[in-house]
């Protein structure tokens, strides 16, 4: 009975630490890895040419810089416009480059309307072109920014001279997310996600061993941490729906060009061979993959990629 007991006692005694512990825990990280207000990381991160557009209620921080046709760079889903970063050296003595960031994304934030679609991506992009006063574009699209630049280019192919998908999001595979897979759990276990965790998720996008500029890493955690964009991705989150993305894409016009990291852990490399055979009314179609990288292209391999890129729309014509 005695042995009992103190198994009992050294149970309780366990359980009442593993509480503590978890208690613990959770303070800490409500308070290491509290939101960052906005105007700290503008501060950090915007430098002088950073603007805002304010478009259909929702700030939109954005860049544009350079000179000759405008060329819009759009982030991948988790990113910002700082993902483009190595790509401006090459990029800015030819084209006037628009990069910003998406709703729930970076230095943007939260939409007050609580939709994050695609179809609002779309109309919050066509907003802010009629703001800046650009007529036609040349659209380049990572992950995320794929779906929004080949909506766009179907739905409006006058204005697209040229269009460039980069590990494009947008079709349906065997274990795509559906609407409400997202528990309600994740509401409370969203802000206890550690610096590491984050950083764990960065490697596995790049096929964890592209050698990353040092400052991505510290810009991916304050991006998430910026006050309101972790509520933000898991709305984002639970609205995502590839859809039926054939017609859109048979529709697209432009000069296309497919680029794809062969090791790409999110996106396999075969669906670039599917893009290129639905984009079946496109004036052009060039595909390319990359040994190696995996699904972060534009800064695992940046100078080889906005050299490609730099290639393809000069041998377009602008």
């Amino acid at each position: 009975m005695n042995i009992l007991r103190g198994i009992f006692k050294w149970l309780l005694r366990g359980v009442l630490a593993l509480v503590i512990g978890i208690a613990l825990y959770v303070a800490y990280a409500h308070w290491a890895w509290r939101d960052i207000p906005v105007a700290k990381l503008e501060q950090k991160y915007g430098g002088d040419t950073l603007r805002t557009a304010v478009v259909d209620g929702l700030p939109i921080r954005y860049q544009l810089q350079g000179s000759g046709p405008a060329l819009v760079l759009i982030h991948s889903h988790y990113m910002d416009m700082g993902l483009w970063d190595d790509w401006l050296p090459l990029l800015t003595p030819h084209f006037t480059v628009l990069r910003y960031d998406l709703a729930g994304h970076g230095l943007t934030g939260p939409d007050a309307t609580g939709v994050y679609i695609v179809a609002r991506d779309v109309a919050l992009l066509d907003g802010l072109l009629q703001q800046l006063q650009i007529t036609d574009v040349a659209l380049v699209g990572s992950s995320l920014g794929g779906n929004i630049a080949f909506t766009f280019a179907a739905q409006a192919p006058e204005r697209v001279r040229a269009l460039v998908l980069v590990n494009s999001g947008g079709l349906k595979r065997a274990n795509s997310r559906s609407r409400g897979e997202i528990p309600a759990w994740a509401d409370h276990l969203m802000p206890l996600v550690p610096p590491v965790a984050l950083n764990r998720f960065l490697r596995w996008m790049a096929a964890g061993n592209a050698p990353l500029a040092d400052a991505l890493t510290p810009r991916f955690v304050d991006g998430w941490r910026r006050e309101g964009n972790r509520v933000a991705e898991l709305s984002r989150l639970r609205q995502f729906e590839t859809g039926e993305p054939d017609a859109l894409l048979a529709a697209i016009t432009a000069p296309t060009l497919i680029l794809w990291g062969e090791s790409n852990p999110q996106l396999p490399v075969a669906l670039a061979e599917q893009f290129e055979n639905k984009l079946t009314a496109a004036r052009a179609v060039q595909r390319k993959t990359y040994p190696g990288a995996g699904h972060l292209l534009p800064v695992e391999k940046p100078a080889e990629v906005a050299a490609d890129v730099l290639a393809f729309l000069q041998r377009e014509g602008l």
